[in-house]
């Protein structure tokens, strides 16, 4: 359970560009979901 609510959220950000390469990812617990925080390096710059 807490494995798939991580790990799949977590791909599609990975997937989806979203994370860059050595990011530090901050997983806290929400009252109905896991949140994930990322540093300012994991952003990427789409402009």
């Amino acid at each position: 359970m807490i494995q798939t609510a991580v790990q799949d959220p977590l791909a599609e950000k990975i997937l989806g560009g979203e994370i860059s390469d050595g990011a530090h990812i901050k997983v806290d617990a929400g009252s109905d979901r896991l949140l994930f925080s990322l540093s300012a390096a994991a952003l990427r710059d789409v402009a």
